[in-house]
């Protein structure tokens, strides 16, 4: 979860929204913003409660586009952003901060593609703030609770949870690197009151379930990459060779994950079959959140969700 906070521009002159710069590659490759607000705050702000919004969100979007997002290279619906209550207060408010975020995430790019020595990582050609992330937002501003229900499976899941909450779709005027304007009028038989007070004015804007609004998401960004081929990260331009970032990233990943297990099999005294595939990992990390390796008990969402 990304913070949204305010960088200092100088003495004497107003804080503007920001998030660490050491946080910005979050931003890469992402087809949208979730700003997460604090009305929508689940269970005390339960990090077990998000995961949980987030793999339905996960679930929708890997059937939406058809195929597996290329995870080595960031990519996803979108990173959820923090947003405090000052910041929340109105939609225009929220869209005034993605354009400072977005600005200070390009202006990183910006700096790292003149030769500027940053992130040393990072390969311009395949990490980058996406077009479709600078023109629309999604907002979750409200939880709706949910009862739980074990299905014959012996699991919960996470799509009885998505399907339940509602996001906001909005524009945000940067549609001059797209295709073609984004238009909600395909979405106009599926949309929701807005429940919101403020004076909306100009903005277009729409409240739809969130399933129904990944998937609008994913038809975009499918839009995008039929328009435009070098969008596709995983596409045939894609080199596999071994010095290529996409395989270095698919290594480290890797190594990373053979890092974070073997704690946990140590602990378990081999209980736990070595790590060897994606599923694996995610199994790991969330029996083990944040490196802490000691048994976690199975509870409402941290254990027992597909």
């Amino acid at each position: 979860m990304l913070l949204l906070d305010h960088n200092r521009q100088g003495r004497g002159r107003p804080r503007i929204p920001g998030i660490a710069p050491w946080m910005e590659y979050q931003f890469y490759n992402k087809a949208t913003a979730f700003y997460w607000t604090p009305s929508a705050y689940v269970d005390n702000w339960s990090r077990s409660a998000m995961l949980v919004i987030l793999g339905s969100i996960w679930n929708t979007w890997f059937d939406a586009l058809g195929r597996e997002p290329e995870v080595q290279l960031d990519e996803f619906f979108a990173t959820p952003v923090s947003i405090g209550e000052e910041d929340a207060k109105s939609i225009s408010k929220i869209l005034l901060a993605h354009k400072y975020v977005c600005a200070q995430v390009q202006r990183t790019l910006d700096e790292k593609r003149a030769g500027a020595k940053i992130l040393d990582w990072l390969d311009i050609l395949y990490f980058k703030l996406h077009p479709l992330c600078e023109a629309l937002i999604t907002v979750f501003d409200e939880y709706n609770p949910v009862v739980r229900i074990k299905h014959t499976d012996g699991f919960y899941h996470y799509d009885d949870v998505g399907n339940k909450q509602t996001i906001l779709l909005v524009r945000t005027g940067r549609e001059d690197k797209l295709s073609a304007e984004i238009s909600f009028e395909s979405l106009k038989h599926e949309a929701l009151p807005l429940e919101r007070s403020e004076d909306m004015r100009t903005i277009d804007i729409i409240r739809v379930p969130l399933p129904v609004g990944v998937r609008f998401v994913a038809t975009l960004l499918l839009r995008e990459e039929a328009a435009f081929p070098e969008l596709v990260l995983g596409g045939p331009h894609m080199s596999k060779e071994p010095d290529n970032p996409f395989m270095k990233r698919e290594r480290e990943a890797f190594n990373w994950g053979e890092e974070q297990f073997a704690p946990a099999q140590e602990q378990e005294q081999g209980k736990i079959s070595p790590s060897s595939t994606t599923a694996t990992v995610k199994k790991a990390v969330l029996h083990y959140p944040g490196g802490r390796y000691e048994r976690v008990e199975q509870n409402d969402f941290e254990l027992g969700w597909v």
